[in-house]
């Protein structure tokens, strides 16, 4: 998935591109310019993008990692993102949790519920 579609898909997940914005501690015109390849979107930011999607954000981060390090013409750069892929290829693709998709986080609410009944 490219940046432009990654952008727009996760735009409709939050809601509107304000909206993914705020959540990515950026601005509209930033992420408006990402989109448009004016801007450089950073591993940091797909990384956010993955996990606005539903992604699990450790695999997120680490895709966005490998592909900025299988661009680059070190070595040693390219030896790593072979490294996280072989990581990523090990442990199978699960949507874990979304910071904005309720849906997808229904599981994880009764270790919340047991964890704050226990007065300390």
């Amino acid at each position: 998935m490219n940046i432009k579609e990654l952008i727009e898909a996760a735009a409709q997940v939050a809601g509107s591109q304000v909206k993914l914005a705020a959540l990515l501690d950026t601005t509209a015109p930033t992420l408006i310019q990402m989109k448009n390849g004016t801007r450089p979107c950073n591993w940091r930011v797909r990384g956010k993008l993955r996990a606005v999607l539903g992604e699990d954000p450790t695999r997120a981060f680490i895709t966005a990692m490998a592909e900025d390090l299988e661009q680059s013409e070190n070595a040693d750069e390219k030896k790593a993102a072979d490294g996280f892929k072989a990581m990523l290829a090990a442990f199978p693709e699960e949507h874990e949790k979304s910071p904005v998709n309720p849906e997808i986080n229904r599981a994880s609410s009764t270790w919340r519920n047991r964890r704050d009944s226990n007065p300390r």
